[in-house]
Formats: structure tokens, sequence, C-alpha cells
């Protein structure tokens, strides 16, 4: 076995595993999984899978394979959220798009690219629900989720674009969304220095109500 194709086997471990903190989330009712999310990367999971196999990936392979995909989907329909929305249905119209153009296609390639694309707009809804509430996504499955795609990196047996163009992206993806949770929005956290100094104030204002004999 080689450098590059232990990485790769190592990044589709660390993903799959990521979903059993995950689907145990959903379970408790802590994470509330995107139900467009879940069900355009169950759909493009096995395209994805299949034309990057095609195109000569080998060691970085492997974390397409959509295991705990298919499993989310379907928890995603009765633990889930959204899915109907005007923004959610224009995911999944764009979605239904691209599928049509992949089956046009037929070239393994630009069946990639296009999923790659499609798979893009999955991310969307699930940003899009962070971005309002970051306590709906769990924290450890998103950063072994980063982990796998940064080794998965690691993993290029060759940076010929066909085959390095899947892995870049979804470093860049999940870390977008490893953003998300971790840092507070500029609103939230100016919100949060406002009510420090508002705390500050009120304590210096105490202070200096107390009497002489106490200071």
């Amino acid at each position: 076995m080689t450098y590059g194709s232990f990485l790769g086997i190592a990044a589709a471990v660390i993903a799959t595993a990521a979903f059993i903190p995950y689907i145990r989330s959903v379970l408790k009712g802590k994470t509330r999984p995107n139900r467009a999310t879940w069900f355009i990367w169950f759909v493009l999971g096995i395209i994805i899978c299949a034309s990057y196999w095609s195109v000569g990936a080998r060691n970085t392979f492997w974390i397409t394979l959509p295991v705990g995909t298919v499993l989310t989907a379907l928890l995603s329909i009765k633990y889930g959220v959204g899915g109907w929305t005007p923004f959610d249905r224009m995911c999944l119209l764009g979605a239904g798009f691209g599928l049509l153009l992949w089956w046009v296609s037929g070239i393994p390639f630009t069946a990639l690219v296009i999923g790659i694309l499609i798979d893009m707009i999955g991310y969307l809804p699930t940003m899009k629900k962070i971005w309002h509430d970051q306590g709906s996504e769990d924290r450890l499955t998103w950063t072994m989720f980063f982990i796998s795609s940064v080794l998965n990196v690691f993993a290029l047996e060759t940076w010929v674009f066909e085959i390095a163009i899947f892995p870049l992206y979804v470093v860049v993806f999940n870390g977008a969304v490893m953003a998300l949770l971790f840092f507070p929005r500029r609103d939230k956290f100016a919100k949060n220095l406002s009510a420090a100094d508002v705390r500050e104030r009120s304590s210096r204002t105490d202070g200096d109500q107390r009497s002489p004999e106490i200071r």
C-alpha cells in the first residue's frame, strides 16, 4: 500500500465514522439535517462516485462512497427541516437541471463537473440554516468531515485537473461550513460586545454609587 492510498482510505474511514455522532445527534433531536441538502447529496453521491472512478481517480475515490449519506437522507424525512422553502426548491430545481445535463452529456468528466456543481448546490441550504442557527448542526461531525477532506487532498496521486478538482472542492466547502459553525456572525459578535460593554458600564455605575466608607 502506498502512502497516498493509505491516506485516501483513512480519509474515507474518518468521513464514514463522522456519521456516527451525526446520526446519534439527529436521533436525539440536537441536529436537524436539511432535507434538500441530503437528498441532493444522496442522488449525487452515486453519480459522482461512478464518474470520479471513470476519470481515473483511485486513492481519493473512496471518500466519494455514499455510505452514510443514504441513511441521513432517510432520517431527514422525519427528523430534518426544510426542503420546501422557495430557496430549497430552487436548489432542488438546479440539481434536477444538472442531472438532466449529466444524462445528456454521457461523458465521465462532464458528468463529474456537473456533479460537483450540483453537490455544491447541496451545501447551500445547510449553510443557510447554520447562518441562522449555529446549533442546528453537529460540530464534531463537520470537524471529522473537514479532517477527512484535508487528508484526501494529500492522498492525490497526481495533480491532474480532473482528479484534483473534487478533493479541492470538498475541502473548501467543508472549511466554509466549519467557519460558519465555529465563528460567530459579525452582527452576533457586535451584539455580544455591546452586551459586555453594557455590563461593564453597569458595574462601574454600581461602584460609583457605593458610599465613600465602602470604597
